[in-house]
């Protein structure tokens, strides 16, 4: 590649990346309004983001070169974040238990991706533009249906379906589908499994995403009685005993944040449930 064509790259993608940090840029951080809808002035400007968000996948499948592509799916990949950040600070969109806490707070660090979820592994620029263009043509769909309702209670329903689709999608494409219970897949295009079916996310405990070992001990009963708040209950085999150390550990700091209606184990209890994550975890 010649030197001319090396600096017209690296000019598009910083003018890219500044676009998009300004698009995307989120609002300061603030307990979210679950009462508020998003006016028609507002909505307009929303479709004009996932707009940009298509030109974005445009410019990445236009690109001849690798390490340019590899930039640009994570520039999409962040500004996704930035589109999901925006609507949980400005509308309160997301699940019971993020109310009253920023997305700064809420979103990333939940799933153990600290201020943002890295990129997803073993995802190449073709896979991650082939699946992404799916989520963004659903979320134009959704946006335009935003559009024509005039009723603020169906527009913020129809907001929070499209909020809770790209956080599960999202989170399946970083090998989270077992959240809930749908594995790596979950239907159609990795979306289309509809909306996470339970616990503090739905109505209802959600599916373990396997059978967990030992069914009827002691620490498979605790797991299946707290993990199972805010996601489908995880099967051991996920982590090493080392890991699950770690794992468990963070996971109860969240559940121990006061957060609403959720039930914290106590430490006898949380030391059953690392003990028997460790006895079955991955060798």
């Amino acid at each position: 590649m010649t030197m001319l064509r090396r600096a017209a790259l690296a000019a598009l993608l910083t003018g890219l990346m500044s676009a998009g940090a300004a698009v995307f840029a989120q609002a300061p951080a603030q307990a979210p309004d679950a009462t508020s809808a998003p006016t028609d002035a507002q909505v307009r400007e929303l479709q004009q983001q996932v707009e940009t968000l298509q030109k974005q996948l445009d410019q990445l499948k236009a690109s001849p070169d690798a390490a340019a592509r590899q930039q640009l799916m994570q520039q999409h990949w962040q500004s996704m974040q930035g589109y999901m950040g925006q609507m949980h600070d400005r509308w309160g969109m997301g699940y019971p238990w993020m109310m009253g806490h920023p997305w700064s707070m809420m979103g990333p660090g939940m799933m153990g991706g600290g201020a943002s979820w890295p990129t997803p592994q073993g995802v190449t620029p073709d896979q991650y533009s082939q699946q992404m263009r799916d989520y963004t043509q659903r979320m134009q769909e959704q946006m335009n249906k935003i559009a024509q309702t005039t009723d603020p209670q169906e527009r913020q329903r129809l907001m929070q379906e499209q909020w809770r689709e790209m956080y599960q999608g999202m989170q399946t494409m970083r090998g989270r589908g077992w959240m809930w219970g749908g594995g790596m897949m979950m239907g159609p295009g990795m979306m289309g499994g509809g909306m996470m079916g339970g616990g503090m996310m739905g109505g209802g405990p959600p599916p373990s995403s396997s059978p967990l070992p030992d069914a009827r001990s002691a620490g498979a009963k605790l797991v299946s009685t707290y993990c199972v708040q805010c996601h489908a209950a995880p099967a051991p085999s996920l982590h090493t005993a080392k890991e699950w150390s770690s794992v468990t550990q963070r996971m109860h700091i969240h559940m121990d944040s006061r957060w609403q209606s959720i039930n914290t184990p106590t430490e006898q209890e949380m030391s059953s449930i690392v003990a028997y994550m460790q006895k079955h975890a991955r060798q």
